[in-house]
């Protein structure tokens, strides 16, 4: 709590600065959300000097909002051997929501980061959301969390939306391609869809988002550990067998355009494809539903086509 309140500090002078010299960092950001930007950023900067596993400990032990945890069941169960999280809500219907957690796949949880986002998707679309805890690296490297994600698809009967944000929406990708059971749909929330990270915006959106490529690349050589990072590459997917599939990207996040190329290659591959730009939001955009109408609009998106896969035609 006292770090916190110390990054709230020294991010609030320059960010009050930066606007009175040169106006908000993107057109549609409120001084209140650059401040939350800014402070991420800050977040970022000085963890990325920690260990790993304080890293992932850093991020279990931070306050996440729950206003929507309070509206649904939450059950912790084992599933194909794999830990799970289920996010049941009023009377759901019969699709389920797997979900995929982001974080690297160094840190997160939907025990904590997550549990609030697959809360309110559970809320929103009706449906129970079950949040996949995949062994984590450096401990455990790729392919493990390929592994124990395919277990609970494999293990779960009825139709499946599969769901990721960022290294999640990476594995969400990879578990469908050569599954037995084809889900109903896929909803990459900016997914890290390239582990090389050859996209110009890592530098034209340094500024405006709140993590950092040199960060990421040492993280993506933690996830491989021995292999090749080109093992992770989503081109050993064969695009063309994915079901209807929702990509959500902001105009301001540093793998924007690595996202774009892997949707161009979705196009070719002639995936039923709905795409959402979120303008002027950074990396998740959904994350940031309570604090600005774009970031809302990216998670009303989102509900939306799952709804309509989820629904028998």
């Amino acid at each position: 709590m006292l770090r916190s309140l110390r990054f709230l500090l020294v991010t609030f002078m320059p960010t009050l600065l930066s606007r009175w010299r040169k106006g908000p960092r993107r057109p549609s950001w409120s001084f209140m959300f650059e401040w939350m930007i800014a402070f991420l950023r800050r977040d970022w900067d000085e963890t990325a000097q920690w260990p790993l596993v304080r890293q992932r400990e850093g991020t279990a032990a931070r306050p996440y909002p729950a206003p929507h945890l309070k509206k649904v069941t939450v059950r912790d169960e084992v599933i194909g051997g794999v830990p799970v999280r289920r996010f049941i809500p009023p009377n759901p219907g019969k699709a389920r929501v797997l979900f995929f957690h982001g974080g690297s796949y160094i840190y997160g949880s939907t025990k904590h980061s997550h549990a609030e986002l697959c809360a309110h998707l559970a809320v929103a679309s009706s449906l129970e959301v079950v949040g996949v805890e995949y062994r984590l690296a450096p401990e455990h490297p790729w392919p493990a969390q390929l592994e124990d994600a395919k277990a609970v698809c494999e293990s779960l009967s009825g139709p499946l939306v599969l769901a990721g944000d960022s290294a999640g929406g990476h594995l969400a990708v990879k578990t469908a391609d050569g599954l037995t059971r084809k889900p109903v749909g896929l909803v990459l929330l900016s997914p890290w869809v390239d582990f090389e990270m050859p996209g110009a915006s890592f530098q034209s959106n340094d500024d405006s988002d709140f993590g950092t490529r040199a960060v990421l690349a040492r993280q993506a050589q933690a996830v491989v550990g021995s292999r090749p990072l080109a093992e992770l590459a989503l081109s050993q997917v064969n695009l063309g067998s994915l079901p209807p599939t929702f990509v959500c990207v902001g105009t301001a996040e540093i793998p924007r355009d690595d996202i774009l190329g892997f949707v161009e290659r979705l196009r070719a591959a002639k995936v039923e494809l709905t795409l959402h730009v979120a303008e002027d939001m950074p990396h998740n955009a959904t994350l940031f539903e309570a604090y600005h109408p774009n970031a809302k609009a990216a998670f009303d998106a989102t509900v939306r086509f799952i709804r309509d896969v989820a629904t028998p035609r």
